[in-house]
């Protein structure tokens, strides 16, 4: 299934991510936190791509109607141990 993910920065760490999928289309708040950034370093990531990169994966294991409209990457790592080395990966690092 094809689906496009747009994010736009609306405040430190902070970014909407909307998601077209499907014919429809979804709005998300996601929120990074610097651990999860400097976990993720060295280099630092882009944010922007961390945010995409995050809502893809997420998009793997369920459809975008079914994602949370707040999406905490702090909370995501801790509840999913297979998160953060599929992340690196799909950043390249």
């Amino acid at each position: 299934m094809s689906e496009s993910v747009e994010v736009m920065r609306v405040g430190e760490h902070s970014y909407a991510a909307e998601v077209h999928e499907a014919g429809h289309t979804t709005e998300h708040r996601v929120v990074l936190g610097q651990e999860v950034l400097d976990d993720l370093a060295p280099p630092p990531p882009e944010e922007s791509a961390v945010v995409v990169e995050t809502v893809r994966y997420l998009l793997d294991r369920r459809p975008s109607t079914a994602l949370p409209h707040d999406i905490d990457l702090e909370e995501l790592r801790e509840a999913d141990a297979g998160f953060l080395p599929e992340l690196r990966a799909r950043l390249g690092g």
